[in-house]
């Protein structure tokens, strides 16, 4: 049955043999996505499984073809998508050139989402080749691909949301009478999910391209609950807009999340324009009063995004560039840009409301294309930028050794990051302060930025450490006594190598020494500081148990104006024991712990 817009442009009908290849290729889709993500390979298929190639194809190509395939002999569509896995495969090279041997995770992710951002806005330009060729790019078939696979994204989430949640009310109900089965089968067996989501994928899609009465009347409803929104979020612009001047934008420079609020704001307006205004309508929604406030905020729409551009160029002045921040200016980039065509259409003198609107979409639909394939080659490379600049401020000197951002060289910028951590060791600024060279070390043998490191790595350090020697390295507060042997021969075992055991032992006085009598037994309790994190002051308290030492405590001390003062008082053996104000309670003989408000303790 073919589907209408509200222009009289038809969806191609899917014949039924295209129905049961669009079923099998999303359960196909379930199996790879399982087999490159959840399956935990064997060594002979380790190379194969779990690499960046097999990913992307796995998610991207199963999802264009089933949403756009109508023909299964139509030579067009089959050189489109050959056309794409080209490309994808390109994109996918690059990322992994920059993933190799480091973490990899903060690089996946962008670039999931880039993809993410391909599939939609490439997508309706797929699926009108099938079309008429006289029609075949009007801008009403676009509008009406770019509708429905918008439905079918909401109709899938929500399904899946649904399924499992009948899933979870399935696997609870049997567990009342001792059944586990079905709780592993649904949520302990990736397999099982992986053909659950590719089920639901082929049924919603082929929903979504089979019912068009049902996505007209859903449609429909959105625009109508959207129709009465824009008008609200226009009012809301307007008066932000009209407050600003008397608070002015010293304020904007100091929010931390000001950027990402003006974008979203003017972003917001950007999509309820474009639902409300119909494809090739000349009514104008609206009575005029409502209209006009609606027209003043699409006019001063520019306003918020230079905000943006301006809160992010303050950020980028003061701190350099980062891979966040170089997609958070393109991503206010593109909405600058939008924001003045559509001023610009507000200005025309047509009869229409927004004539201009259908003429700049399209370009900039492929402007959105045009720049996620950009940051994914070497064209507009992130990770390439913002290294090279944040090396640059280090040598032009508008950003000190200490102020630098090691962990966001190590964990956000791949291979390039790590290489230019792996060049500061020649650097001057760090050869000469043994406490940076010792944080450069640590920052490179980190496997994530909390700390931790291989456990090979931590495994050798933990065989070659020797009490003697981080006797050595350890800094006694004044008044103190050095801890007992067999405390100093069980740090390996407490510590499990971590960072601050690791801290300790590669600078002499990076770590201090105290011990207090902290809870009254008559023995004095160890209380440890690793002074060298730039954040923050990490101090764990050990104490004597059934004649073992554990670990009891810890306290993180955060000083960022007086850091040096306190590390200080800790060197001095300023460090008293102050007894709970409040007291814990006891019923039925046994300790119930109370957690009193912060003013009362």
């Amino acid at each position: 049955m073919p589907q209408f817009t509200r222009a009289g442009s038809v969806m191609p009908p899917v014949p039924s043999a295209t129905r049961a290849l669009i079923f099998a290729i999303c359960v196909l889709q379930g199996l790879l996505l399982y087999f490159f993500l959840s399956y935990h390979a064997s060594p002979a298929l380790e190379s194969l499984s779990h690499n960046i190639y097999g990913q992307t194809m796995a998610f991207t190509l199963p999802v264009l073809i089933s949403l756009s395939v109508v023909r299964l002999n139509d030579r067009r569509f089959w050189g489109c998508m050959a056309v794409l896995a080209l490309l994808l495969a390109g994109m996918s090279a690059w990322v992994n050139s920059n993933s190799t041997a480091t973490p990899a995770d903060s690089l996946l992710l962008p670039f999931y989402l880039s993809l993410i951002l391909l599939i939609y806005f490439v997508l309706p330009w797929l699926q009108v080749q099938s079309f008429p060729s006289e029609t075949r790019y009007r801008y009403a078939n676009l509008a009406a691909c770019f509708s429905q696979n918008t439905l079918c994204l909401m109709f899938t989430l929500l399904l899946m949301q649904l399924t499992v949640g009948v899933l979870a009310l399935c696997s609870a109900l049997f567990r009342l009478i001792g059944i586990d089965y079905f709780h592993e089968l649904f949520f302990d067996t990736p397999l099982f999910m992986w053909l659950v989501y590719g089920v639901l994928l082929g049924i919603s899609i082929i929903t979504c391209r089979t019912q068009p009465s049902l996505m007209n009347v859903t449609k429909n409803i959105i625009r109508l609950i959207l129709k009465c929104l824009l008008p609200l979020v226009a009012f809301v612009a307007l008066i932000f807009l009209f407050a600003l001047p008397f608070t002015g934008l010293k304020a904007l420079s100091t929010a931390w999340s000001a950027a990402s609020l003006l974008t979203v704001m003017a972003m917001s307006i950007l999509i309820l324009v474009n639902v409300v205004r119909e494809t090739d309508s000349a009514v104008k929604p609206y009575p005029r009063f409502i209209r006009l406030m609606v027209n003043a905020a699409v006019l001063l729409l520019p306003v918020y995004a230079a905000l943006a551009m301006y809160a992010t160029g303050l950020r980028i002045a003061q701190y350099g560039w980062t891979p966040q921040r170089m997609w958070a200016v393109l991503t206010i980039g593109v909405t600058l840009v939008a924001s003045v065509c559509y001023s610009l259409s507000v200005i025309d003198k047509r009869p229409e409301w927004l004539p201009h609107i259908t003429q700049f979409n399209k370009p900039l639909s492929l402007l959105v294309v045009l720049l996620v394939i950009a940051v994914n080659s070497p064209l507009l490379d992130p990770y390439r930028i913002s290294v090279n600049n944040q090396i640059a401020r280090l040598d032009e000197g508008k950003t000190q050794a200490k102020d630098l951002d090691l962990s966001m060289l190590r964990f956000d910028t791949g291979r390039r990051g790590n290489e230019a951590l792996k060049d500061l060791q020649q650097n001057p600024a760090f050869m000469t302060d043994p406490r940076l060279m010792a944080i450069l070390k640590n920052t490179i043998s980190q496997t994530s930025r909390w700390g931790s490191y291989g456990v090979e790595d931590a495994a050798q350090a933990a065989k070659n450490y020797r009490p003697e020697n981080a006797k050595k390295m350890f800094q006694l507060a004044k008044g103190s006594v050095s801890p007992e042997d067999a405390w100093w021969n069980s740090l390996p075992e407490l510590e499990k190598y971590s960072s601050t055991l690791r801290d300790c032992l590669g600078l002499q006085g990076a770590c201090i020494l105290n011990t207090l009598e902290l809870n009254n037994d008559k023995q004095k309790e160890i209380f440890l500081c690793n002074t060298l994190n730039t954040v923050s002051i990490n101090c764990r308290i050990y104490a004597k148990q059934s004649g073992k030492w554990q670990q009891a405590g810890e306290l993180y001390l955060y000083d960022d104006k007086d850091k040096n003062g306190l590390i200080q008082a800790l060197r001095d053996g300023e460090v008293k024991p102050v007894p709970r104000k409040w007291a814990d309670v006891q019923i039925q003989g046994k300790r119930r712990v109370v957690h009193y408000s912060s003013e009362n303790e």
